[in-house]
């Protein structure tokens, strides 16, 4: 059974192109467009690449489209996908001329935390904090590695704190419900 990883994906391009990938999208998931192969489900990014008239063989779709949203010249895609973030953004960018597809993912299990978009045009925070201490759980997101030790200072009533010591406190409260995993966005192509 495959791990679901979260993908917020934000593309520019072309406003008709922007729009007739959205309609594209929002008609198989309302059911208006049948799905491209049989037993197909009607979220499955594939059937967006095959309508395209795009060769699907030797890309990696195993991703289901949740939402797609046209706003302010932006076109705002969520989906989950298998492992991580699949070929969607690339097939895409080869169909669309001058289409741009910038993306985040987040798969915990895998421990998969990576997006492209290096000037955070759209993801500008690098860094995620998963914590329970105490019982209480929060999730925060922060631009630098200090602002995120810093918090996780906070959160173990310390004045600063390291890597290394933030495995020997998870270490330490290892049969406990809490726990404290500190991820950095790796920065892909």
């Amino acid at each position: 059974m495959a791990n679901w990883a979260s993908t917020s994906y934000r593309i520019e391009g072309k406003q008709e192109d922007l729009k007739t990938l959205n309609e594209l999208i929002n008609e198989f998931m309302d059911g208006k467009r049948p799905v491209m192969e049989d037993n197909a489900s009607k979220d499955w990014e594939g059937n967006v690449a095959l309508e395209l008239g795009e060769n699907t063989k030797g890309y990696y779709l195993r991703g289901f489209i949740q939402t797609s949203e046209l706003e302010d010249d932006v076109l705002s895609i969520e989906a989950e996908e298998a492992w991580g973030a699949t070929d969607f953004r690339h097939i895409l960018e080869k169909h669309f001329e001058g289409m741009k597809v910038y993306f985040i993912v987040e798969e915990e299990g895998g421990e998969v935390y990576a997006t492209n978009d290096k000037e955070g045009r759209f993801f500008d925070y690098r860094f995620l904090v998963d914590s329970c201490v105490d019982g209480a759980d929060e999730w925060e997101y922060f631009d630098t590695k200090e602002q995120a030790l810093s918090y996780v200072a906070r959160r173990m009533g310390v004045e600063t704190v390291t890597l290394e010591e933030i495995d020997k406190w998870n270490d330490d409260h290892y049969e406990g419900d809490d726990y404290i995993y500190f991820h950095e966005y790796e920065l892909v192509a």
